[in-house]
């Protein structure tokens, strides 16, 4: 009963998670336009409408806010507030000490820059997708830094979006007795699908696999938080200094090199959770 239970709720948090991030998009869009509508008439729903497209930071801050209370609250109630646990904060956040983030900083960059990777080789397959997704970043505002910039790439995308996919998603999917990596598989093809692309599906889907890799050997979100929260920072600020000041065959190279980096991040990731939990055991 109750593994039928939770694979029901896995199944309910992503529907709702599109259901709800899709129905922001609406609720917004009419709202602006509605409101724009009583200021000023016809010239005012396109004054709030271009306002909105011109200000995708801001925009993307109100999409996430409902999730966050929505979600955040499911997490908490689910997994966060359990009486008697075994594993408790404390002790889950001795793993996130000094070394575990460099771990998670090099694992991360070296996957940053594998994506690169596997971006020339969506565009070498699909062209088209490629163009579309070019066009859609190009519009996002992810490159025009500010405060609001920060909320809404560095903050609100890695806290609601890690509550959502390896804490609830996930987190219910173990609980049915699922192997983890099964888990992880399905959890991060949900995160793939959520970003209702073919590009980001597949880069996201395989930084899913990462990010349930982290969350699972680190035992806390904060963990996959961080990671997320460097990913989407590299992929922005580093990867606009790295194009300004290396010539291609060092970019190149470099993303070359990543590939096997890579490979050292998840033994790194790996060595350095079993050494804690050896230490955590041996102090009981």
């Amino acid at each position: 009963m109750n593994k039928g239970k939770n694979c029901f709720f896995a199944i309910l948090v992503f529907g709702l998670t599109m259901a709800v991030f899709n129905g922001m998009s609406v609720v917004l869009a009419v709202s602006a336009s509605i409101g724009g509508g009583i200021i000023q008439g016809a010239n005012g729903v396109n004054m709030t409408y271009d306002y909105l497209m011109d200000h995708m930071n801001f925009y993307s801050v109100l999409v996430y806010l409902i999730p966050l209370a929505i979600f955040g609250l499911w997490y908490y109630f689910a997994f966060v507030d359990q009486k008697g646990t075994e594993n408790s904060l404390s002790v889950k956040i001795k793993k996130l000490d000094i070394t575990g983030c460099l771990i998670l900083v090099v694992f991360t960059f070296s996957i940053q820059h594998v994506t690169s990777l596997v971006m020339a080789v969506i565009n070498q397959l699909f062209p088209q997708a490629m163009e579309t997704y070019t066009e859609m970043i190009d519009s996002s505002g992810i490159t025009e830094y500010s405060l609001m910039w920060v909320v809404s790439t560095l903050i609100l995308p890695p806290l609601v979006e890690e509550m959502i996919f390896r804490g609830l998603i996930m987190g219910y999917l173990r609980r049915t007795g699922m192997h983890w990596m099964i888990a992880n598989v399905i959890q991060a093809v949900c995160f793939g699908i959520f970003h209702q692309n073919l590009v980001q599906g597949i880069y996201a889907g395989l930084l899913g696999l990462a990010l349930g890799y982290v969350a699972y050997r680190y035992g806390t979100l904060f963990a996959s938080m961080l990671m997320h929260l460097l990913y989407n920072l590299f992929g922005t600020v580093l990867i606009d200094i790295e194009s300004s000041i290396m010539p291609d065959w060092m970019l190149g190279l470099l993303i070359f090199l990543c590939v096997p980096l890579t490979v050292v991040g998840i033994v790194l990731v790996y060595i350095k959770t079993v050494n804690t939990d050896k230490k955590q055991e041996s102090k009981i």
